[in-house]
């Protein structure tokens, strides 16, 4: 029998792939869904880090286009973290027992309707109820997302599903906070509102299309909220969470009158010097995800110990140009591992209620915000720019000796 009719046969015999290529394929087919789904995340980080640091650099056309104080639209930016922090973990409590699918869905439709909101915005009160509706979503959608991307990967890829979520922190820095700022310079704030509220619609689509159903994971009260928190594991975490934060924010939201006043760095360069921050930044986060996974407690420590040593480097050498140019550099890469490594060991502390657990980590990593950044003005107003260097750098120090203390136990595995 010749070889075509010898595939003929076979053919007709065999008009369906084996039923383990077809296993194969459908395996294939929802890993890449999967990692599809996981990018969607990534991209909702992204665009919900940029919306909350968007009014930073717009703080005087918006104050003038609200009638109102620069302090006032200083509240959009502080006013939002507090209420991310404040309703994170209830919220998500109480959207315990939703199909995750679904309240991902329902957090990008009101992030996206805030947003456009905002866009057609004339009075300060509708603006800030603008800026309300999107921290509503913002938090919970904090409190959800690394938890669901590890669901949606092997779970041996879950700390690398981790950083590419949040590398949305890192690369909103390096380009949706810089790129928003011009739009909104170049045209108005309204318009930049607009092009930040789309950013959603990508989001809700790869949600809507590549992200299988997803039932909740946990019991999904408000019971549970203090329930978790008897895992004194988990208390350390949230702990170190808000002293490093706290030290970071304390230092970077005053990093530019530092610069100038202290370096003596031209305001025309500070931008350059952030965007290099927020570069350094995506490298670290990556690096974090190939490095986390095998030492969780030694990244905690090195990245917590390594930038107390930076910030008290800037302070005492601050005025080098050199020097505080390459100790911003590493600030970058070790704040945007330390992310990463503090979101693993939280779910690691209660895997059966990682959602609970998250939800306190945003309402300490928000909260961080505005308790760093009014600390760092406290202080700025008593003694000038240089000493909050040295007071972030004793907050870091303070979350490496937590971390330490814990012992190895305490960090890789819940109590």
């Amino acid at each position: 029998m010749s070889h075509g009719a010898t595939g003929q046969s076979i053919s007709q015999r065999s008009p369906h792939p084996p039923r383990s290529s077809q296993s194969a394929g459908q395996a294939k087919n929802s890993a890449l869904r999967g990692w599809l789904a996981v990018a969607g995340l990534a991209l909702g980080v992204f665009s919900f880090v940029t919306t909350e640091t968007l009014p930073i650099g717009l703080l005087p056309s918006i104050a003038d286009g609200t009638s109102v104080s620069v302090g006032a639209a200083g509240f959009l930016v502080t006013g939002f973290a507090m209420v991310a922090a404040a309703t994170a973990a209830p919220l998500t409590m109480l959207t315990g027992r939703m199909d995750r699918k679904w309240l991902l869905a329902t957090l990008m439709v009101l992030y996206i309707a805030g947003n456009l909101l905002a866009t057609v915005a004339s009075t300060y009160p509708l603006l800030l109820a603008a800026r309300i509706i999107v921290a509503l979503a913002h938090g919970v959608f904090w409190s959800i997302a690394v938890s669901i991307a590890v669901r949606l990967v092997p779970e041996r890829h879950a700390v690398r599903a981790t950083s590419v979520v949040l590398g949305g922190i890192s690369l909103a820095s390096v380009v949706g906070t810089p790129l928003g700022t011009a739009i909104g310079q170049s045209t108005s704030w309204h318009v930049a509102f607009a092009c930040v509220g789309l950013l959603g619609v990508p989001v809700l689509a790869a949600v809507l299309l590549f992200m299988p159903a997803l039932p909740a994971k946990g019991s999904g009260n408000l019971r549970t909220l203090l329930h978790v928190l008897r895992h004194r594991t988990l208390l350390a975490a949230i702990g170190v969470t808000a002293l490093v934060m706290s030290g970071h924010f304390l230092a970077f939201t005053y990093v530019t009158p530092y610069l100038e006043e202290v370096t003596g760095v031209r305001s025309s360069l500070i931008g350059v010097l952030l965007l290099a921050f927020g570069v350094a930044g995506v490298v670290g986060n990556f690096a974090a995800g190939a490095v986390v996974a095998r030492a969780l407690r030694g990244s905690l420590i090195g990245s917590s110990g390594l930038l107390a040593v930076v910030l008290a480097v800037m302070w005492a050498g601050g005025a080098s140009t050199p020097l505080a140019v390459t100790m911003v550099m590493c600030w970058g890469v070790l704040y945007a591992a330390l992310p990463v490594a503090l979101q693993t060991w939280v779910l690691q502390a209660v895997p059966e209620e990682s959602e609970a657990a998250s939800s306190w980590y945003v309402a300490a990593f928000n909260g961080a915000i505005g308790v760093g950044s009014l600390i760092g003005g406290l202080i700025t107003n008593a003694s000038g720019q240089r000493p909050t260097m040295l007071a972030a750098a004793v907050f870091a120090a303070g979350a490496t000796a937590l971390v330490v203390a814990c012992g190895r136990d305490g960090v890789q595995r819940r109590d």
